[in-house]
């Protein structure tokens, strides 16, 4: 929910500041920026510090970053992008951490799918929330009742923290090497470099849609803020469902055939959401929308589960830090490059027909490896 409170907001902060929506892209660059750069050493605090401290921090540091909103200059959305994006590193490594533990083995790609449902629930609370508390009490509350709630959350964890954080090593030392121990362990091992590019360019796709969607909706159909939102939202509501359903055909099919057939999908729906136009009837803009968010939007419990499963024990955080620190730096390029598209006089329709051809190519290389 966090990562996508600017950009939802993005039509409006434009009119109230009078700057470009191209802006949203470079903000939700910073927070995936700043998310990879803290993904590399998640592996390393959540073994000293447990998995539970560290969802904490990530929750407090949302919950900061969003308040930075209120203040309504650029240099706090930078400052609110580094909190968001630095702490969200740790959410899930330390997710994975646990689950690793505690689910069963056979049934983990449902399991870990059935969790990832928890970012299109973020999804639609934004798609809906920013929109309703905008109308009714203005930007600035806005942003102190959604930071509000991320600090609630992290004050409850301390309720599960003991028995999630029992396997803590305190005398666990965190030192720079870390980093590049943790990308050369998933970069170099021929097991999971498919999965690293695969995961590079299908969150590309997600940021596209996080940053640009609804901003598209609003410059490009002409709808308002609250009808773009409202898409938006069902779009994430359809993830719920899907995330469960690829983590169910996993277990059945296998990760890699399940995501190879989602890379294959989700190109060839990102090059026709390239061609929305105002003309187009509201059912059909809303499918689309809906199959962005099925394919795109919808395969990360599946490969979070093959990186854990091809994790030796104790390394499924350090893995999951190395692979989605790499996924986010896609997840960087994208908004940024798109932003740049934009501020260039490109369209929006452009900036999605481009991005679909990297997110083809490695659902074809997972295919050939299947």
């Amino acid at each position: 929910m966090s990562h996508l409170v600017v950009p939802i907001a993005a039509p409006e902060l434009s009119r109230e500041f009078g700057l470009p929506i191209a802006l949203a892209g470079a903000h939700i660059g910073l927070v995936y920026l700043f998310g990879s750069m803290s993904q590399v050493f998640a592996g390393g605090f959540i073994k000293k510090y447990g998995a539970a401290r560290m969802t904490q921090v990530a929750l407090g540091s949302a919950a900061i970053g969003l308040m930075m909103g209120a203040v309504g200059e650029l240099w706090a959305y930078a400052l609110g992008a580094f909190l968001i994006g630095s702490g969200s590193g740790f959410s899930t490594p330390a997710s994975s951490d646990i689950l690793a533990r505690f689910a069963p083995p056979k049934h983990a790609p449902l399991i870990f799918s059935i969790k990832q449902t928890a970012v299109p629930v973020g999804g639609i609370m934004v798609g809906m929330l920013v929109p309703f508390l905008i109308n009714g009490w203005g930007w600035r509350f806005m942003f102190i009742v959604l930071g509000c709630g991320c600090l609630i959350l992290g004050i409850l964890f301390e309720t599960v923290r003991q028995r999630f954080d029992a396997n803590r090593n305190r005398t666990h030392v965190i030192n720079l090497m870390h980093a590049y121990d943790t990308l050369k362990g998933v970069v170099v091992p021929l097991k999971f470099r498919e999965l690293v590019y695969a995961t590079f360019t299908y969150c590309g796709l997600q940021g596209a849609f996080g940053a640009f969607f609804v901003a598209y909706l609003v410059e490009v159909v002409n709808m308002s803020l609250a009808e773009a939102g409202a898409i938006f939202a069902i779009a994430q509501a359809a993830a719920i469902i899907f995330r469960i359903a690829w983590g169910w055909l996993a277990s059945f099919w296998g990760t890699r055939s399940v995501l190879a057939g989602l890379g294959i999908s989700m190109a060839m729906i990102v090059v026709l959401c390239g061609f929305i136009t105002s003309e187009w009837p509201l059912w059909c803009i809303t499918a689309v929308a809906v199959a962005y968010s099925a394919t795109a939007i919808s395969w990360h419990g599946v490969i979070l589960a093959e990186v854990s499963r091809l994790s030796e024990p104790g390394q499924t955080a350090t893995n999951t830090g190395g692979v989605l620190a790499i996924a986010n730096v896609g997840q960087t390029t994208y908004p940024a490059l798109f932003s740049a598209l934009l501020a260039a006089g490109g369209s929006f329709g452009i900036g999605f027909i481009i991005a679909a051809p990297p997110a083809l190519f490695a659902a074809l290389l997972l295919l050939r490896r299947q």
